[in-house]
């Protein structure tokens, strides 16, 4: 009766905006929960496989920071898991070698059975297709971090503990590091090289943030069951306008068309 009188008398878009609001907010109190409850069972005990929560808590941090550092971090990996699973399905379309390429590997690797976290360290040519997915879409085009030590860029000096912005967006298709920067080709990322630019940035290996290392995972799983089932087509004349935000994502909705796989 309280909900229903709390809505009374709204407009229709009102209302929705109320009931996406309760919604978000029981969500948020069921993921508040689950992660203190998470962060007390594991706090002090040595498990098989290491999580983000473990690194925290090696560190001196209160479990209200914890809980605080941790929700930014999920609801951050979710945003951005999201952008590179919409990013990634798109560019198969583009491509129909790199999509037979993509299937190839996965029928071979996973044949009919199901993905696990050893199989998908197996994955490699599918790792190359989300780091070429990264660089094309400019997933991150902007980043920032408070400068430990005093360095200098030509001829300009950055004093210590200063802010720099990193224009990752330009970077990611600067054509000094990544020929035929606008086409996207997961072959580049055969040479070490081209892993090593992305590293540097904070996309892979020891620099990799722990939001993309999730991404990775997740759209790993994704892609291994949509191409092993179906082949993924473009939307006759769709063109696929960019939106420039702390997490690059289409201007509007993505449409693809799918076919079963015999």
């Amino acid at each position: 009766m309280a909900r229903r009188h709390k809505y009374r008398g709204a407009t229709l878009m009102d209302t929705f905006h109320m009931i996406a609001s309760d919604v978000l907010l029981q969500a948020l109190m069921e993921m508040e929960s689950t992660l203190r409850k998470v962060t007390k069972e594991r706090r002090g005990r040595s498990f098989n496989r290491h999580i983000f929560i473990d690194t925290l808590l090696q560190g001196s941090l209160s479990d209200q920071q914890i809980l605080e550092d941790t929700m930014i971090f999920s609801l951050a990996g979710c945003i951005i898991t999201a952008n590179l699973c919409t990013w990634a399905v798109y560019f198969l379309t583009t491509s129909e070698d790199v999509q037979q390429n993509l299937y190839k590997e996965m029928d071979c690797v996973l044949g009919k059975g199901p993905i696990t976290h050893e199989k998908i360290e197996q994955l490699r040519y599918c790792r190359q297709v989300l780091c070429e997915t990264v660089r094309t879409a400019k997933l991150t085009p902007i980043a920032a971090q408070l400068q430990e030590l005093e360095g200098k860029v030509d001829q300009h000096t950055i004093p210590k503990e200063t802010l720099v912005l990193y224009a990752l967006g330009v970077m990611l298709q600067d054509s000094s590091s990544w020929p035929s920067p606008y086409k996207f080709d997961p072959e580049r990322f055969n040479e070490e090289s081209a892993m090593k630019n992305l590293s540097l940035l904070g996309f892979s290996g020891s620099q990799e943030c722990p939001e993309l290392r999730f991404a990775y995972m997740v759209a790993t799983v994704l892609l291994s069951v949509l191409v092993r089932k179906l082949y993924l087509h473009p939307v006759k004349g769709q063109v696929m306008e960019t939106k420039y935000e702390l997490v690059t994502s289409p201007k509007e909705e993505a449409w693809i068309t799918v076919s079963k796989r015999n």
